[in-house]
């Protein structure tokens, strides 16, 4: 009979990490175990500060999780019972690295998944802060993707500066929906001139709605806007993309069918996160082997991370190892 462990775990940020309207200094993670004889799994939800979930919430939930499962229940049928979020993330995520150790396949194997990634290039993400800091922290990066933060003060500015010490990195901004339509059409054009590729979340979901009949040069992506695959039909007249990220969808079950509906409806993809541990980023990274950009700097933002770690080379992220996940 397959037992649950559940823990709440906290993870120290080097520095704090500032975006439009909030400052972290570390995070909050859902540590969930699955063991069954001599083969265990686990997996880690993170409780973002952008949306009404509350660690108490998540906790309430592995513990009526933890008393079906720990009772005979069907894991599998439990998980999908809970709504999309950290929780479930951790569950689901844990139930893959379950059945990876019990069968001795490979998560791509047990995903339908044609071939496995070696590696993925990863953003790195500039909080937002003073202008000089911002471009010096882009300056020393090793990454050729840089992800900007921004809020609704100083938009071109924050990065032109970050341009002219970056002439060839490639960047997207991130908004956090802090912006107006208005302010997304003033400067979409000289940040088209500076060379983004992307604008993630310019505006609050509640706005969406407005961008029905927007075109601003720059390919608009949803991120707090998009939760589940279900969301695809509303927003594939309004995004050119989504971004998925397993807190959001509840794991890697519905990251896959998310990706795949995005997909139908002839939008593009990238993978992000809520920060994390590399436990975080080990299912993320085969959502990454499908995305068109990958937003998975979390450990690099953290004091210390699990072992074994997953590795950083020159912007680009190796395959997680089978001793940590899948």
């Amino acid at each position: 009979m397959i037992r649950l462990d559940y823990k709440i775990e906290k993870w120290p940020l080097k520095d704090p990490f500032r975006f439009a309207g909030h400052t972290i200094v570390e995070l909050e993670a859902m540590h969930v175990t699955l063991v069954d004889g001599e083969h265990r799994g686990q997996g880690e939800g993170l409780v973002p500060v952008v949306f009404p979930v509350t660690m108490a919430e998540t906790k309430t939930l592995m513990k009526l999780a933890q008393q079906g499962i720990n009772t005979g229940g069907d894991p599998q049928k439990i998980c999908a019972s809970m709504p999309a979020g950290p929780g479930r993330n951790a569950l689901d995520c844990a139930l893959w690295d379950l059945r990876a150790k019990q069968s001795g396949r490979s998560v791509w194997d047990l995903a339908g998944l044609n071939s496995e990634a070696d590696f993925l290039e990863v953003d790195e993400t500039v909080g937002l802060g003073q202008i000089p800091e911002m471009a010096a922290q882009a300056k020393s990066s090793a990454h050729r993707v840089i992800k900007v933060k921004l809020d609704a003060e100083h938009i071109p500015e924050r990065v032109a500066a970050i341009r002219s010490d970056c002439p060839k990195t490639e960047l997207i901004v991130d908004a956090n929906q802090s912006w107006t339509v208005e302010l997304l059409m003033q400067h979409a054009p000289a940040l088209a001139k500076l060379g983004v590729k992307m604008i993630e979340q310019p505006v609050p979901p509640e706005q969406d709605h407005l961008l029905e009949e927007i075109s601003c040069g720059i390919p608009i992506f949803a991120d707090e806007s998009c939760h589940v695959a279900a969301d695809v039909d509303r927003l594939k007249s309004l995004y050119d993309g989504v971004n998925v990220k397993l807190d959001k969808t509840g794991g890697l079950t519905e990251a896959l069918a998310l990706v795949t509906a995005a997909r139908a409806a002839g939008m593009g993809v990238m993978v992000g996160c809520m920060s994390g541990t590399s436990l975080s980023m080990a299912p993320a990274f085969v959502i990454g082997s499908l995305a068109d950009w990958s937003d998975l700097d979390g450990p690099l933002m953290i004091q210390n991370d699990r072992v074994p770690a997953m590795q950083y080379e020159h912007g680009k992220l190796k395959k997680f190892s089978p001793a940590l996940w899948g």
